[in-house]
């Protein structure tokens, strides 16, 4: 007999939003990642310089998963954001300007990145990560 298990959302207790975001980010754990239940089941993560999107829920919280384990002690901190709603009832894309530090496995980094984050009914349906390497001593 095969055990397999599946992600039931729970009812949101809030939308996902920049401050949940920052949140997370300011203190990310592996174990966090699905708190919330802020993603769909279906999520897409767009990651700058990946040739194909992660496609579900499992290979996107193995994505983060992985960066986490990868850089231990990012921290992102955001420096602004803004929330749109479009024309489809219930969807609203969310904008994220943020910096971050880490130390990955060649030495220290630091990036400054925009996320725009499209969510439905408060459970984000897809990620576009856009980022650039900067020198620390400029965030």
């Amino acid at each position: 007999m095969t055990d397999t298990q599946t992600h039931t959302p729970a009812k949101l207790t809030s939308p996902f939003s920049a401050d949940a975001w920052a949140a997370f980010w300011a203190a990310p754990h592996r174990d966090r990642i699905l708190e919330g239940d802020l993603l769909s089941e279906d999520v897409v993560g767009y990651w700058q310089g990946e040739p194909t999107p992660v496609r579900g829920l499992e290979a996107y919280t193995a994505r983060i998963a992985e960066l986490l384990d990868t850089i231990p002690d990012l921290r992102l901190r955001l420096v602004d954001g803004a929330t749109v709603d479009t024309d489809t009832p219930g969807e609203q894309l969310v904008y994220l300007h943020y910096v971050g530090t880490g130390t990955a496995p060649e030495g220290p980094i630091a990036i400054r990145g925009l996320d725009r984050v499209r969510t439905r009914d408060g459970r984000v349906v897809e990620n576009v990560i856009r980022y650039d390497h900067v020198d620390p001593d400029s965030i």
